[in-house]
C-alpha cells in the first residue's frame, strides 16, 4: 500500500512540475559571486537573485533594474526641435530628387 501511494505521489509531482514548473522549495543559502547575490534551486538549478540588504529574493522588476544598471542603461533624451520641423526654414535639405 505504501509503495502504491509513493508511486502515485511521484506521478502527481511529475505532472505538476510539467504544468506549473519548479516551486523552488529546496534552495541553497544565499552567496555572492562577482558582486551578485543569489540562491540556487537544488531541484532545477535555476539562479534566484537575492537581496543581501533586505534578506529576501528579488522581484522580476528589481532584477530588470539591476541588469539595466549593470549594463549602463539606455538613456532617452528628447529632441528640442518641434515635431515635423527637423530642418530649419532658412536651410534647404540636401535631398537628391
Amino acid at each position: 500500500m505504501n509503495f502504491l501511494m509513493a508511486c502515485l505521489q511521484a506521478v502527481l509531482n511529475f505532472f505538476s512540475e510539467i504544468l506549473f514548473g519548479c516551486t523552488h522549495t529546496r534552495v541553497t543559502r544565499p552567496f555572492t559571486l562577482d558582486e551578485q547575490t543569489y540562491e540556487v534551486c537544488l531541484d532545477c538549478g535555476k539562479q534566484i537573485f537575492y537581496s543581501a540588504q533586505e534578506m529576501r529574493p528579488l522581484t522580476p522588476w528589481e532584477i530588470r533594474r539591476m541588469k539595466a544598471a549593470r549594463a549602463g542603461g539606455v538613456k532617452v533624451v528628447p529632441i528640442n526641435t518641434p515635431v515635423g520641423r527637423l530642418v530649419p526654414r532658412d536651410q534647404k535639405p540636401n535631398i537628391a530628387a
